[in-house]
């Protein structure tokens, strides 16, 4: 019998490539924070932002990426991790040391940048850009992660890191599901269940709740189907349902939010990843996309601040945020800064804790 191991690559370069460009969605999405007056959106001419004819499902979507985002974790930690974590060959110490590791360590860089750049910001304009709440108290819940676990005022210092804190949240549900629970796919579900009763409320977390373990039941659904049938018919099959799924798709009908986060993007990820023999060959050459994600994620805000702090000293007004080079300058540092920050930061980092990590399990055995 075929397993899923045998069916799925231990690389899914189309995931990849699908994160990667999710990222930049954001970013996008985000352009709009150029023409804040404060931390109060100001007068915007959505139709005239840089090379909107190409990019207007970014610019008028782009937020939706977030969900993206928690459900490609969903996927992702359900095929990786949710056995080993089930059969106890993973333990709780290394689990959370390689999510910290990954994670960490850029939040802090990052949350650092911002508090020196809204410092110098709100001294040159007398506010905050964008997100306004840069104090101690909202400086220590950045410090632990904490920003969107509902103990916040509102947003603060790196606002995008939000969805960061509430991966943590979902990293430990995951963990204590599998871990612990003899029905971790059927509490997925009712997880999944109050989410989407509870949203758009507590809007932070019942996102990431549902996003997130709808993406992982994907998974399970995905390799059930690979089981019962050739992966080209499951590849094919899938394109037409999300194809058609999409095509229906109607914001005007009720709860169109909830459709598209627990239906329609989980079902989409299924697809890339049934087709990752078809797409890998451009899926490869994208792939560092998603290697850089997370800094582009992280970084472009305080690359925003910087740059709308040039353009007030240089630019009699933020309109110049209209003109197509400044986009393109833009996206240049941006993704200029992200691979550098990839090889020369994230990397090593990571590869450090997580031999620190190894460095005392060893100390410890050996103490014994």
């Amino acid at each position: 019998m075929n397993t899923q191991r045998l069916r799925l690559p231990e690389r899914l370069y189309a995931l990849d490539a699908l994160r990667g460009v999710a990222a930049l969605a954001v970013v996008f999405w985000h352009w709009q924070h150029f023409f804040f007056q404060g931390a109060v959106p100001g007068p915007l001419q959505v139709e005239q932002q840089p090379f909107y004819n190409q990019f207007a499902l970014f610019y008028r979507y782009g937020g939706d990426a977030v969900a993206l985002f928690f459900s490609l974790s969903g996927f992702i930690f359900f095929w990786l991790f949710s056995r080993a974590v089930a059969s106890r060959e993973l333990g709780g110490g290394q689990f959370f040391w390689e999510r910290f590791s990954r994670l960490y360590p850029l939040h802090l860089a990052t949350f650092g940048l911002v508090a020196v750049f809204q410092w110098v910001y709100s001294r040159y304009t007398g506010n905050s850009f964008v997100y306004p709440f840069n104090d101690a108290y909202h400086a220590l819940l950045n410090l632990f992660l904490a920003p969107a676990w509902g103990f916040e005022k509102g947003w603060s210092f790196n606002g995008p890191a939000w969805s960061i804190s509430v991966e943590v949240l979902l990293y430990a549900a995951f963990f204590l599901l599998f871990r612990y629970s003899r029905y971790p796919l059927v509490l997925s579900a009712v997880l999944i269940a109050i989410a989407g009763y509870v949203f758009p409320d507590q809007y932070k977390i019942t996102l990431g709740v549902l996003s997130f373990f709808c993406g992982g039941l994907a998974y399970r659904a995905l390799t059930w189907l690979l089981e019962k049938l050739p992966i080209r018919v499951v590849g094919a099959a899938l394109v037409m349902g999300c194809g058609a799924a999409w095509w229906a798709y109607d914001p005007a009908v009720a709860h169109p939010l909830l459709l598209k986060f627990a239906l329609l993007f989980p079902l989409t990820i299924m697809a890339v990843a049934a087709c990752h023999q078809v797409l890998e060959p451009v899926a490869r050459r994208l792939a560092w996309l998603g290697d850089i994600s997370y800094a582009s994620y992280l970084l472009h805000f305080p690359l925003q601040i910087c740059a709308a702090l040039l353009a007030d000293k240089f630019f009699p007004g933020r309109s110049v945020f209209y003109q197509p080079w400044t986009l393109l300058l833009f996206f240049a540092v941006l993704m200029t800064a992200s691979l550098v920050c990839h090889r020369w930061f994230e990397r090593p980092m990571q590869r450090w804790l997580r031999t620190q990590w190894r460095e005392r399990q060893v100390g410890a055995e050996m103490a014994r």
